[in-house]
C-alpha cells in the first residue's frame, strides 16, 4: 500500500515563508489507480516530485510518504536509490526526451534492466525482449536495435514502461503519460499500462490534465486546486455527483452539462498566486457558490459520502 499524510511543503523567500502544498492525505491499495486531476500550477508536480522523494532537501517539507511501510520523505540518498531500484517505477511526461538520442533503445532498457536486477548485460538482452513483447512489440529484437529517434511517441512511450516496470514496482507514477500523443494512442497506452498492472499488482498514481483519461481510467480521482486536495472520491462518485464547486466545475468543463447556446463552459478568473496571501478558501474569487466565511477561514476536510471534501457548503 501507498500512503500520503500530512504531506505539507513550504518555501522561503524574503524572510517570508509562502506554503504550495498543504496537508495532502490519501492511500492506494496494491492494483488500484489513483488519478491526480487539477489545473496547471495547481500542485500536481509538487505532490509528485515529493513522492518520488525529489523534494527531501527542502526544509519546508512535512508529513510522510510510505511506499509498502517504507517513508520515502526520511530516507537518505542511498537509501532512495534503493527504493527507486525495487519499489517505485517512473513513467515521464515526455518520453522521447527521457531517452538518450545517440544510444540504442536496447543498450539503454539493458542498462536499466542490469542496475533494477543485478544481472549481467548478457542475461538482460533476451529479458529486455520478452518486457517488449509483453507490452505489445511482435517485433522486439528490431526495436532493440533502434534509436529513440526511429520510433513514434507511442513506441517511446511503451519503452519508458519497460524501464519503469521491470523491477515489478510496488508503486509507479505516471505524469502526463499520454500528453504528447494523439487520442487514439492515449488509450492504447492505458490499456498497455492497465494490462501489466493487472500482471504485477502495483499501485498507479496517474497526473493528469485530461479528465476523460482519468475518470476512464481511475479507481479514485483526487482533485487539487491552490495546493490542497480539495475533493477526493471514486471516479464514478465524482463524475455523477461532485461536491466541491471546483470539481463541479471541472466535470462541467469535461461533459459540456454547463454549456448554453451550443458554447462551451468555462471556469471565469484565475487561479491565486501562491504569493498571494489569502486567508480563506483560495477557489473563492472564482466560486459561483461561495459564502461569506468562504473568505476569511479555509474550510476543513470533512468526509463525504465515500470520499471527502473540503467546502463550506459541507
Amino acid at each position: 500500500m501507498t500512503k500520503v499524510e500530512g504531506l505539507s511543503i513550504s518555501i522561503k523567500k524574503k524572510n517570508r515563508t509562502y506554503s504550495l502544498v498543504r496537508d495532502v492525505c490519501f492511500k492506494i491499495e496494491q492494483g488500484q489507480i489513483l488519478g491526480i486531476v487539477g489545473e496547471s500550477g495547481s500542485g500536481k508536480s509538487l505532490i509528485t516530485s515529493a513522492i518520488l522523494g525529489m523534494l527531501n532537501h527542502l526544509e519546508g517539507l512535512e508529513g510522510s510518504v510510505e511506499v509498502s511501510g517504507r517513508n520515502i520523505l526520511k530516507a537518505s540518498p542511498q537509501e532512495l536509490r534503493s527504493l527507486r531500484r525495487d519499489l517505485i517505477g517512473y513513467i515521464p511526461q515526455n518520453p522521447r526526451e527521457s531517452l538518450t538520442p545517440t544510444l540504442k533503445v536496447g543498450s539503454q532498457l539493458v542498462e536499466v534492466i542490469a542496475a533494477k536486477t543485478g544481472r549481467n548485460g548478457r542475461e538482460c538482452r533476451p529479458v529486455a525482449g520478452e518486457l517488449l513483447q509483453s507490452l505489445g512489440f511482435s517485433a522486439p529484437e528490431k526495436i532493440l536495435q533502434m534509436y529513440p529517434h526511429q520510433l513514434s511517441g507511442g513506441m517511446c512511450q511503451r519503452v519508458a514502461i519497460a524501464m519503469a516496470v521491470v523491477s515489478r514496482p510496488a508503486l509507479v507514477v505516471a505524469d502526463e503519460p499520454t500528453s504528447s500523443l494523439d487520442l487514439l494512442i492515449k488509450h492504447e497506452i492505458m490499456k498497455v499500462i492497465r494490462s501489466i498492472q493487472a500482471k504485477q499488482g502495483f499501485a498507479l498514481i496517474l497526473v493528469t490534465h485530461d479528465l476523460d483519461l482519468a475518470f476512464s481510467s481511475s479507481d479514485q480521482i483526487a482533485v487539487v486546486y491552490g495546493g490542497r486536495l480539495v475533493e477526493m472520491g471514486t471516479a464514478e462518485e465524482l463524475m455523477l455527483r461532485p461536491g466541491h464547486p471546483y470539481t463541479r466545475d471541472l466535470v462541467r468543463c469535461f461533459t459540456r452539462s454547463g454549456a448554453e447556446n451550443c458554447g462551451s463552459y468555462y471556469i471565469p478568473g484565475e487561479p491565486l498566486s501562491i504569493y498571494t496571501r489569502f486567508t480563506g478558501c483560495r477557489y473563492f474569487n472564482r466560486c459561483r457558490l461561495r459564502l461569506e466565511i468562504c473568505e476569511t477561514k479555509e474550510p476543513a476536510c470533512v468526509r463525504l459520502d465515500n470520499g471527502r471534501v473540503a467546502c463550506w457548503l459541507f
